[in-house]
């Protein structure tokens, strides 16, 4: 009976509508206010947004519906007209709706008892998925049928044909979530919507009558079933002329199928693993700025700091590094790369494996959230040298304390249990010593050290700020406020913030923010202390690194306490990178197997000993071979320029004191961190009396000897 019902209304319709002035109350109703082409474009469209590397290299694209609207002159005319071939062959002659094609679709359902043979228009498909709230257009009802066909005919005269197809191409569902024409063009070819050749063009315009069955890359039935879909498409495009019945042979016959599969099959994964932190960091910064509909469906072009060379090459050596040292527990680790000037991020490692919960993969290691904030060891050291250099307590030259264990009443020593005396400044720090760094906290204060950390950018909560054992590194910051506050020696004594945007444009190509690396920057410490920390951190580079050690290279090596992390961090003149290797369990216990390490802590989880495995590990299996290989492919920059406050003066061994011959030459900060006493003035306990060198003895002239007489 509804059917019945459906034809009069037809006949009614095609009676009532050719002009009559008594049907417009009747338009009016159903039609109520259609929306301008505009809003539908704007409105209605969700778009899909892409991540970008920094040479514009597609990352990953983000949405609900996967599209990008593009105007009908970037679309091929080939699918255009394999489209109208396929869905509505009188398009340009129709008034919105197809009376005569309805009627017959109507008629066979009656007979056939089934709702099998289509009668929709192209416009009613667009009223249908554009106009009509889902609901309605989900609905068997007389009424919306008739909404239907009526809102067809106003748009029809509201707007031109052009502008109708161009909205059906933009909006259609291609499947395998593309929606409108130049996401299926990327999805299944890889290639714009205005580049699509005949065979290309008719598959697609196939798939929209069921894109769920049709689905080259499902299953064998699904693949038969896209394949005998094409064959009816290309029929039809012959019955109508716009090909021979030979091309259609040609088509059809062609490896175009076998090509999409074997495509398919060489892209990355959607959440690519190799990227997938970073995106994650990016998505979380968007998401917070424009939030998280403009994200998934804004259609924004987020154009990236990230270097994809560059996240290969640190990916691959996180990895070797893991592999190199399984065998003493390490099951992860990570990397961060970034511009020491402007706080670019070039390379994000999270972990070893972003897939893999056992090793808790998903959460970013380089600490651009809180989840991944980790110790790190003796890099931590660096901070306390820094602000007592800073406050003009020590030189370069000082001698510390690596005689005494006892330090307020508690016991410590060296990992190698050795006690070198007093020794100087730049020797404690090559070596990494404990027990100068130690006594150095105590005399410059934990409020000063923690003060000079959190100036350059560490926003970590310090446990026990008065506590000597600080400065070894057991409290969890992140590592890339770590970089950034390194990167301040780096760069002139500037404050950076890791940066991973480098432009956001809207669907329109509005540029909605940008990054100016020539933005004003806080500067937090003097140029003369950057450089002179910088000389310093060359020492643990020539130690450890080789080669390195001749390349204008700074860093430093940490290693927590019972192993359960280990980092090398430092920078050229334009790269700032840190790196570390861990063992992580996925669950509340730790299973490293080294757990009997952990003697002053309960492990779990996330604090899992390893074997033995020092910073400089990390920095000889992982941050050593990825800078040389960095600089293989890129030219070594110019040392750095030393400040004119940066002077050279003569100190000697026995107490650093300034000393006119027969010293060594060290570096000072000029006024603030120079040798204030004689050499001798300032002798460490227990050193024997200070003797001043006898002059060098002089030795007799020779005595002049006379020419022999000519015989």
């Amino acid at each position: 009976m509804g059917r019945v019902v459906l034809v009069t209304l037809i006949a009614a319709t095609f009676a009532g509508l050719v002009g009559t002035g008594g049907t417009i109350g009747v338009i009016d109703y159903f039609a109520g206010d259609l929306p301008s082409i505009e809003a539908l474009q704007s409105g209605n469209l969700t778009q899909t947004s892409r991540i970008f590397d920094r040479h514009g290299t597609l990352i990953e694209a983000l949405y609900h519906q996967n599209r990008t609207v593009v105007p009908l002159s970037k679309i091929s005319v080939n699918l255009q007209r394999a489209t109208i071939d396929t869905e509505d062959r009188s398009f340009y002659d129709n008034s919105g709706v197809d009376y005569r094609r309805l009627a017959i679709a109507v008629a066979y359902d009656l007979t056939h008892r089934s709702a099998t043979l289509g009668g929709s228009t192209i416009t009613q498909q667009v009223v249908k998925n554009n106009v009509l709230d889902t609901a309605e257009a989900q609905s068997k009802t007389i009424s919306r049928k008739f909404r239907e066909l009526v809102l067809a005919e106003e748009m029809e005269r509201r707007y031109t044909k052009q502008q109708i197809l161009e909205l059906y191409l933009n909006t259609i569902n291609y499947g395998n979530g593309a929606y409108g024409a130049e996401a299926a063009s990327q999805t299944y070819f890889q290639l714009h919507a205005s580049d699509l050749s005949w065979a290309q063009a008719s598959f697609l315009a196939g798939l929209p009558q069921a894109p769920s069955l049709y689905d080259v890359f499902g299953t064998p039935d699904q693949l038969e079933a896209a394949t005998d879909r094409w064959r009816q498409v290309l029929d039809g495009m012959v019955e109508v002329g716009d090909i021979t019945l030979s091309e259609s042979i040609d088509i059809l016959s062609s490896d175009l199928v076998a090509k999409m599969i074997a495509a398919r099959k060489r892209l990355p994964v959607q959440h690519n693993p190799l990227t997938a932190h970073f995106v994650d960091y990016v998505e979380q910064y968007i998401s917070h700025r424009y939030g998280e509909q403009a994200l998934y469906e804004g259609g924004l072009r987020i154009t990236t700091t990230l270097d994809l060379n560059t996240q290969n090459m640190a990916d691959k050596w996180v990895k070797a590094g893991v592999r190199t040292y399984a065998g003493r527990g390490v099951n992860t680790g990570a990397m961060l790369v970034m511009n020491p000037n402007d706080g670019e991020i070039i390379a994000m490692v999270g972990s070893a494996n972003y897939n893999n919960p056992a090793i808790r993969g998903q959460i970013n290691l380089t600490g651009v959230d809180s989840l991944g904030w980790r110790g790190v060891g003796s890099s931590m050291k660096v901070y306390t040298y820094g602000a007592a250099l800073n406050a003009g307590l020590v030189t370069p030259a000082t001698l510390l304390n690596d005689a005494t264990g006892v330090i307020g009443g508690h016991t410590f020593n060296d990992w190698d249990l050795k006690h070198e005396g007093w020794i100087p400044l730049r020797k404690a720090l090559a070596e990494s010593r404990n027990l100068p760094a130690l006594w150095t906290y105590k005399e410059a204060g934990g409020d000063r050290v923690v003060s000079f950390l959190h100036d350059l950018g560490i926003t970590a909560k310090i446990e026990n700020p008065e506590g000597v054992a600080t400065t070894l590194g057991h409290d969890a910051i992140s590592m890339a406020q770590h970089l950034a506050a390194y990167s301040a020696f780096d760069n002139g004594g500037y404050r950076i913030t890791p940066q991973a945007v480098l432009k956001v444009t809207d669907s329109s190509g509005k540029v909605l923010e940008a990054f100016k690396p020539s933005a004003p920057r806080a500067q937090v410490i003097s140029p003369e202390l950057g450089y002179v920390m910088t000389d310093l951190l060359r020492g643990p580079v020539k130690r450890y690194l080789g080669g390195l050690g001749n390349r204008p290279v700074a860093g430093k090596s940490g290693t927590t306490e019972a192993y359960t992390g280990s980092i090398f961090i430092g920078y050229t003149p334009g790269l700032a990178v840190a790196a570390s290797l861990m063992h992580i369990d996925a669950g509340a216990k730790c299973k490293s197997g080294h757990a009997y390490l952990a003697t002053n802590f309960p492990p779990s989880g996330w604090q899992c000993p390893t074997g033995v495995l020092f910073g400089e590990n990390v920095g000889t299996s992982v941050w050593k071979p990825f800078m040389e290989e960095y600089y293989a492919k890129h030219p070594w920059p110019a040392f750095w320029t030393r400040p004119a406050g940066v002077v050279t003066k003569m100190v000697c061994s026995y107490d650093g004191g300034h000393v006119a011959t027969g010293g060594y030459s060290e570096i000072f900060i000029k006024g603030v961190g120079e040798p204030s006493y004689p050499c001798g003035a300032n002798p460490p306990p227990g050193a024997p009396p200070y003797v001043v060198p006898s002059p060098s003895p002089t030795a007799s002239p020779s005595p002049k000897v006379s020419p022999s007489p000519k015989p």
